[in-house]
């Protein structure tokens, strides 16, 4: 696996928006109403649905993304970035592999992905991220296999 790839891979935003939600529910979802932990994917809403109390949950509500106007790729990105170069990573590292144009916002962000990695075990963190990758290159060859046959038919 390259590491380009992976990055990659995961500015996608549909890409990464469909990890994070695999993500979340490899984490656990806990209804914040009921406290239920069975929840279902509205599609159309983008939004888990607890199967208990009907109770909605956004993707990002109850994660260090919560309130955020920042992508969901930047979390993929951010987590990459700062398990592979550790102590050696920059905002400006961050910045200029996201491309985005302002300083503050990202300051904020890197150090709550942070603080997310040390409260928990990067290892089991990069696991996660590195099956999804997986799983979500094969889907996207897939897809793209699929779009080639159709267009070879017609």
């Amino acid at each position: 696996m390259q590491a380009g790839n992976l990055i990659d891979i995961y500015k996608n935003e549909t890409i990464a928006t469909e990890a994070f939600r695999d993500f979340r529910l490899r984490r656990g979802i806990v209804c914040k109403k009921c406290g239920g932990t069975h929840h279902y994917w509205l599609a159309p809403k983008q939004q888990f649905q607890c199967k208990q109390c009907r109770f909605r949950t956004t993707l990002q509500s109850g994660t260090i993304l919560e309130g955020s106007k920042l992508p969901i790729s930047y979390f993929f990105i951010a987590v990459y970035m700062i398990l592979k170069k550790g102590n050696a990573f920059t905002i400006q590292d961050f910045q200029e592999e996201t491309g985005h144009k302002y300083y503050e916002p990202l300051y904020d962000f890197v150090r709550k992905v942070k603080a997310y990695l040390n409260a928990n075990d990067p290892n089991t963190v990069l696991i996660d991220l590195v099956e999804l990758f997986n799983y979500h290159q094969v889907t996207q060859k897939v897809r793209e296999r699929e779009v080639h046959e159709r267009e070879v038919q017609h």
